[in-house]
């Protein structure tokens, strides 16, 4: 076979394999350069060492799950993932751009818990769409009059705008609005005052935004019961896959993946007991993880449990509601939990009023709460 002949063939492959990547989100993903980690140490950097691990059956999932968001088969989606399996790299990197080169003159907002990690995001999708690779799947490329990191667009006229999520996102309209990490961490997830404007943000800046036909998917790992997820899923939801009749009155498809499978309808057919993604993180990294992360940080972060399923005193299978109030409990306790400081007025002071029966069973009959001062000097 004669030189020219090899160069045809290899083109025609090319043409092939391109093709197959519009039509495909895990063949694109195989066929572009994934940026993974930055030449250069700092956030400015615009260039990226491809990723090279080989897609995980759990990439496949998202993969095959964001497809049906693009087909519109599906408009709310929830992926909950331990830290360090690559969820942002296919949800909020790859899909982004595959979305964009398929749509031409649609809309994406990004969004993060801070505009830093925003635009990092953006940073790595607008890589993407500078490439050749891209330009040869989709015949469209970046927008050279409309570059900015946080805000870009192609040729083809699909935009891209990213920024945090409490920084008041406004102006752009939505097809498609991708919320990746809404919590930094620890410390912003016990904060009522930030759950909070997060609530609102999402309520009033985000959704606001959305297209009658857009979509929306959020990525995370859970922090609290009470995070943005949380506030939408069902009370009781159990971390189950699927299709979910949520508190807004919307059905979001779920996929919450625990490292640890301690689920019989685990989304990738795991066996209980069986780890994630053992080809990357062995087990013993998982059980080092466990170990070192503690039981709250373990159920709430790598098993997307955020309460624990079991406390050291008390057990959540123990706790029931009664409809009417024993007629002669064996006695009565008042339990008090004071936030006492001299010459001044602090936390509330909190009393829970116990009866316990004869059958051992204890019940709350009150709850008081108050700021109050101590008479004693």
């Amino acid at each position: 076979m004669s030189l020219a002949e090899k160069r045809r063939l290899l083109a025609l492959l090319e043409r092939k394999l391109a093709l197959r990547a519009s039509q495909s989100l895990d063949a694109y993903c195989r066929f572009i350069d994934i940026p993974g980690v930055p030449v250069a140490d700092t956030d400015e950097c615009e260039q990226f060492y491809p990723d090279t691990v080989e897609p995980a059956e759990h990439h496949q999932l998202i993969n095959t799950t964001l497809e049906k968001v693009e087909r519109g088969e599906i408009k709310w989606v929830m992926l909950f993932m331990p830290p360090g399996s690559a969820k942002s790299t296919y949800a909020s990197v790859v899909f982004p751009t595959w979305f964009m080169g398929r749509n031409p003159s649609k809309n994406i907002i990004s969004t993060s818990y801070g505009s830093d990690l925003a635009k990092k995001f953006g940073r790595k999708c607008r890589a993407i769409t500078r490439s050749e690779a891209f330009e040869k799947v989709f015949n469209t490329t970046l927008n050279q009059d409309n570059q900015a990191v946080d805000n870009w667009s192609l040729t083809n006229g699909a935009t891209y705008m990213a920024g945090g999520i409490l920084s008041g996102i406004t102006g752009n309209r939505a097809d498609g609005l991708i919320i990746d990490d809404p919590v930094k961490g620890h410390e912003q997830a016990e904060s009522d005052v930030l759950r909070d404007k997060t609530w609102d943000a999402y309520l009033t800046d985000l959704r606001t935004r959305l297209k009658p036909s857009g979509w929306i998917i959020i990525i995370q790992t859970r922090w609290h019961e009470d995070d943005l997820s949380g506030r939408i899923l069902p009370l009781g939801y159990e971390g189950q896959s699927g299709w979910v009749n949520a508190r807004d009155g919307e059905a979001w498809y779920v996929i919450c993946l625990q490292a640890l499978c301690e689920r019989e309808d685990d989304p990738l057919g795991r066996e209980l007991g069986e780890y994630l993604w053992t080809d990357w993180f062995s087990p013993a990294h998982w059980e080092q993880e466990k170990l070192s992360q503690g039981s709250r940080n373990w159920d709430a972060l790598y098993q997307q449990r955020p309460a624990p399923a079991e406390g050291g005193l008390i057990k959540r299978a123990w706790i029931r509601r009664y409809r009417a109030r024993p007629a002669q409990p064996i006695r009565i306790i008042h339990s008090w939990d004071t936030a006492y400081k001299p010459n001044q007025i602090n936390d509330p002071s909190v009393c829970t009023v116990w009866m316990e029966t004869k059958f051992a069973y204890y019940l709350v009959d009150d709850v008081f709460r108050g700021c109050h001062q101590s008479p004693v000097g």
